[in-house]
């Protein structure tokens, strides 16, 4: 993401408050973890919910559907998801 948009890890790390060593620290995968105020901030940077940021797929290879769904999903309750999912189970199994 950072890429896409043209930005250098040290123009990404001052848009998000840390360090541009911290920085460092993620992209080498030492054990350095940023605090939940600087994951927020990194999304609010992005533009992206912590879903898509934690996201274990490329959300390249999903269409715009897919991604307004998942956009739509990640804010509902958690009630509310379990109702969805359950409404999807019904659809899919008939």
């Amino acid at each position: 993401m950072r890429e896409e948009r043209g930005w250098s890890r040290s123009e990404l790390a001052k848009k998000i408050g840390i360090s541009y060593t911290a920085l460092q620290n993620w992209y080498n995968e030492k054990d350095y973890f940023p605090s939940l105020k600087v994951i927020d901030e990194i999304c609010h940077v992005f533009d992206i919910t912590k879903a898509r940021l934690f996201a274990d797929i490329d959300t390249a290879e999903l269409s715009g559907d897919q991604m307004e769904l998942l956009d739509l999903y990640d804010k509902l309750t958690e009630k509310q998801k379990e109702g969805i999912l359950q409404i999807i189970k019904a659809i899919v199994l008939v």
